[in-house]
């Protein structure tokens, strides 16, 4: 068996398969394959980082064009909003380092149905889905994201802050309804 080259950051997760005829192995639907994460200063270029991140995570694994930008596009609008929005510091009791810079936390899980995308911010305050007007130059970050996912929710971690999740198929056609 190959040995795969795993970038810093990006955790391989072990798993086991379930044979269910002579060399076919099935992964059960919960099961991970392989997850990533990285923890980010909330400030501007982090943005760029956190697309690079998950483009490049994603290729190792080896998904497919579509699931890439779909994910890399997704990313950037929860980096940016957990950068405008959410930048304040993780609280003490996040089990993180105290630090006196915001910081955001981006993870990718890939499961055998689909990529699972998550940001985490020091912030309490949910983001709401708004209308934006012709005009303006920003309000559209979660219709983007409403419009790419299959799925996506926001929920307050129980010692402070926020994250929000989207989840992507990993069949192709499922990206183009």
């Amino acid at each position: 068996m190959a040995e795969i080259a795993v970038p810093p950051g990006v955790e391989v997760v072990p798993h086991d398969f379930e044979v269910v005829h002579h060399d076919i192995e099935v992964v059960p639907a919960d099961t991970e394959v392989a997850c990533a994460s990285l923890e980010l200063q909330a400030v501007l270029p982090a943005a760029r980082q956190a697309r690079t991140f998950t483009e490049e995570s994603l290729r190792l694994w080896g998904e497919g064009e579509e699931l890439i930008d779909a994910a890399v596009l997704i990313v950037c609008e929860l980096a940016t909003n957990a950068i405008r929005h959410g930048a304040q510091p993780l609280p003490p009791e996040s089990g993180r380092d105290p630090r006196p810079e915001p910081v955001f936390v981006l993870r990718l899980a890939l499961q055998p149905d689909g990529l699972h995308i998550e940001v985490r911010d020091g912030s309490a305050i949910l983001p709401v889905r708004r209308a934006a007007g012709r005009e303006d130059d920003c309000g559209r970050g979660l219709l983007i994201i409403a419009t790419l996912a299959e799925s996506w929710t926001c929920g307050l971690n129980p010692d402070g802050g926020k994250w929000v999740r989207a989840s992507l198929s990993r069949v192709p056609d499922a990206l183009m309804d």
